[in-house]
């Protein structure tokens, strides 16, 4: 293979969102020789978009009872939260039949169980990272999920009753409106009920992956930014990866936090991983009058809303087997008018009519878990992918079981995350 340069380190993390930064993080402190490869800039793909929630409370599988009947009864709707749009693809008819079987009860509890034992080790995670000396911004206000009616929060209760038998240490309060409304002024009369978690967070992910890629480099690391992957082998020192334009990288181990280019990198390796993207959007703004204080979750459209220094965010909608990632005016106007519904002072939200909001694409796994492991037989090649809705969530514990998989060792806690658990 020809090339113009050759470049050694021990562990080459391919992707520079969040979670591989958070991996690059780990395996540095643990005294690794490392490698940052980041097609675009670092954090500026789906980590760029998102709530920023480190939240153990929503820890959970998406595929889960009843999801694929709500899905697809909006899959002609262009405004639903939840959607599923079929297409006469093999590979996606495959992912969606694993989806749907992913879906039962007993598999569903598997999975809250499993996330649990990563959630456990996230915030920890993210206390080490600080006292590394990475900065970002950080709040620990817990998180207030708010709904209309009862019938809203049922889902929430349905999973906290999963996590509470399985000893889970976060506190959980139900309020009535008023009592949201006493918490969170800036929340209107249409908040009936709500459930406030308390050992929950928020970043501006943003700020960790800035916070990250400067430790890194300060520490010893190489952070590159706008270098692609063109191909992966196998070489002497273990595993190659070439760039566009002809230089080869080596390590002893590569680390793919690729997100749904995984398959591109791995199909001609014998390896097939079942990700798709699902789209998601989001739009930060101004803060509305009063100001929202603690991160909200609004149950019956779906939204996440968490307040940042440079104003709020919100983001939602899930759509599986959408085409492309371009931003829409039209869905960031209704992640707008579906805030407003819920404040005091719904006119106070303002949001500049030229912005078309963020979207992005997810990488998403059939079971909702993400794949973290070795790939394929040969050693040294690992996956830290398919996080779906979870990446600021598992970016920490990922970090911790990708240093110790990289160190020789494989925890019981890792293994339902193993990439080829579907055979």
């Amino acid at each position: 293979m020809a090339c113009e340069h050759q470049s050694m380190a021990s562990v080459i993390v391919i992707g520079g969102g969040v979670v591989g930064l958070s991996v690059a993080h780990a395996c540095r402190s643990a005294g690794d020789d490392v490698i940052v490869i980041e097609a675009g800039r670092c954090g500026g793909g789906a980590s760029a978009g998102n709530t920023g929630w480190v939240s153990p409370s929503l820890g959970t599988p998406l595929a889960a009872p009843g999801i694929v009947r709500t899905g697809i009864r909006s899959a002609l709707d262009p405004d639903g939260a939840l959607s599923i749009r079929p297409r006469l693809d093999l590979d996606w008819v495959r992912w969606l039949w694993q989806f749907t079987r992913s879906s039962r009860p007993e598999p569903f509890r598997r999975g809250i169980a499993a996330l649990l034992e990563l959630t456990r080790r996230s915030l920890a995670g993210l206390d080490t990272m600080r006292e590394s000396g990475v900065e970002f911004e950080e709040h620990a206000a817990g998180l207030l999920a708010v709904a209309r009616r009862d019938d809203g929060l049922h889902w929430f209760d349905l999973v906290f009753d999963e996590l509470r038998a399985l000893g889970f240490e976060g506190g959980l309060d139900r309020l009535d409106g008023d009592g949201a409304r006493a918490l969170e002024p800036a929340l209107g009369p249409a908040v009936g009920v709500a459930t406030r978690t308390t050992l929950d967070r928020h970043v501006d992910p943003t700020s960790l992956a800035g916070g990250l890629a400067a430790w890194l480099a300060d520490n010893g690391a190489e952070v590159r930014e706008q270098a692609r992957v063109v191909t992966l082998g196998p070489s002497r020192a273990g595993w190659a990866a070439e760039l566009a334009g002809g230089e080869r990288v080596e390590g002893s181990h590569v680390v793919l936090c690729t997100a749904i280019a995984t398959r591109r990198l791995v199909r001609p390796l014998g390896i097939d991983v079942p990700i798709i993207g699902a789209k998601g959007y989001s739009v930060t703004v101004p803060m509305p009058d009063p100001p929202i204080r603690l991160p909200l979750y609004l149950c019956e459209p779906k939204l996440g809303l968490s307040p940042f220094d440079r104003g709020l965010r919100i983001a939602g909608f899930f759509e599986i087997g959408a085409r492309d990632g371009a931003p829409s005016a039209r869905r960031t106007r209704q992640l707008i008018a579906e805030t407003r519904a819920f404040l005091v002072r719904p006119d106070s939200l303002r949001a500049d009519p030229a912005d078309p909001g963020w979207a992005g694409f997810r990488p998403s796994t059939p079971d909702s878990l993400p794949l973290i492991g070795p790939a394929g037989s040969r050693p040294g090649l690992l996956m830290a992918t398919g996080h779906g809705m979870l990446g600021i969530t598992l970016a920490p514990s990922t970090g911790i079981a990708v240093a110790e998989l990289v160190a020789g060792r494989a925890p019981s806690w890792i293994e339902p995350f193993h990439p080829g658990r579907w055979g």
